[in-house]
């Protein structure tokens, strides 16, 4: 049993490098992307253990390592129980101006992390972020719970889905609903102008996939997500009125998508996946996403894959260049890029390798997979970014 990793869309306030990670997967759809269903044999309690490195590099010389480890254990045919763990180090650089120039200055005051003289904004800025995820399935059903810490950041999540075959199992109905908890503390500085806070999501999906041909599938989902409280960064300003003025945004967001999906595998033994995404929140933000990614054998254990994904959005309706009045548009100012227009591409490739059974000989039957994955982002506000990523899975 091969697992497929994946995290809960979990906001943080760690700096342009999360910022950064999070806009990647704004256009990327997701830097960990989402599988086909993959069943257990029936009869199987295979244990898999698994192992990724994920390093993200930007053109700001931010750098996010993460480092991810899970575990699969079997229960029975219909059941098994799933954890991962995740430890992430994001590593912002020191600001490289000279202290009191307007250059500093202006780093300083957009920055999203605190970094006045209290915190040392010319040395470089770490933040360390740990969660575990764990997942239970049995039958039709799973149930889960997520929870992250970090220093000024407890984010927490429960989970349930459900699914049902139709149709001689060539039709497959999912449910799924989930309900997350935040409490945001900012850490205190002369220019933190937000006090502690909580921040709730509430979120729910319909998807239908169906088995067309022998070679075809066909997948159409829905997401609905209604967010409050708060969901401005508390470390960054503006310019307002010629001035810095506190970001805000506002403390509630119902954000809609809907997305179809076609994989159809190909006689030479390759398949290709084709996909786009309509996304629109009450915010005014609204995108398009579209992919593509052809995936070959090269032998009948190594797999190549080849991936572009396009994403263009709309500004949010409170989104200015510069903001005329002190007020902002309605009371809300924004520093965030991501709420602006913009176009973005994502090229990507990667290769998965089954090794087979390297402890054969031994009276012990594994077999390890290694998968390594290179992406490229750039987008059309001159921001850029290097993903890579490796990993193993031993499955026994």
């Amino acid at each position: 049993m091969r697992v497929q990793l994946s995290t809960p869309n979990v906001r943080v306030f760690a700096g342009p490098g999360l910022a950064a990670a999070a806009a990647g997967a704004i256009a990327a759809g997701a830097l960990v992307s989402i599988a086909w269903p993959r069943r257990a044999h029936a009869g199987t309690t295979e244990h898999t253990v698994g192992y990724t490195l994920h390093y993200f590099a930007d053109s700001d010389r931010v750098r996010v390592y993460s480092n991810y480890g899970d575990y699969t254990l079997g229960l029975s045919e219909d059941a098994r129980v799933y954890v991962q763990w995740n430890r992430q180090v994001v590593v912002v650089p020191a600001v490289d101006a000279p202290p009191g120039s307007a250059e500093a200055v202006d780093a300083i005051t957009s920055a999203s992390r605190p970094v006045s003289s209290r915190f040392g904004a010319f040395e470089d800025f770490v933040k360390t972020r740990n969660s575990v995820q764990a997942e239970l399935t049995a039958n039709r059903c799973r149930a889960g719970y997520y929870v992250s810490k970090e220093t000024d950041y407890l984010a927490q999540q429960v989970s349930g889905n459900v699914d049902h075959d139709l149709l001689d199992g060539n039709l497959n109905l999912s449910a799924g609903s989930s309900y997350g908890w935040d409490a945001i503390e900012p850490l205190q500085d002369d220019d933190t102008q937000t006090d502690d806070a909580l921040k709730t999501t509430l979120h729910g999906n319909l998807v239908a996939t169906e088995t067309l041909t022998r070679s075809t599938t066909l997948r159409v989902g829905g997401e609905v997500n209604f967010v409050r409280g708060l969901q401005h960064n508390p470390y960054r300003n503006v310019y307002a009125a010629g001035g810095p003025a506190a970001e805000r945004h506002p403390d509630r967001r119902l954000r809609r998508d809907a997305y179809v999906k076609l994989h159809q595998y190909l006689n030479n033994r390759s398949s290709i996946k084709l996909d786009y995404k309509y996304y629109a929140d009450d915010w005014g933000v609204a995108s398009h996403t579209m992919g593509a990614k052809l995936s070959q054998y090269v032998t009948g254990k190594v797999i190549v894959g080849y991936g572009y994904r396009y994403y263009d959005q709309g500004a949010a309706d409170f989104f200015r260049d510069e903001y005329e009045d002190a007020d902002g548009i309605g009371g809300y100012r924004t520093g965030d890029y991501r709420l602006g227009e913009f176009a973005a591409h994502l090229f990507g490739t990667d290769l998965d390798w089954d090794l087979g059974r390297p402890l054969a000989g031994i009276e012990f039957d594994g077999v390890l997979h290694l998968t390594v994955r290179y992406e490229r982002y750039f987008n059309s506000n001159n921001f850029s970014a290097n993903i890579f990523e490796s990993g193993f899975a031993f499955a026994f």
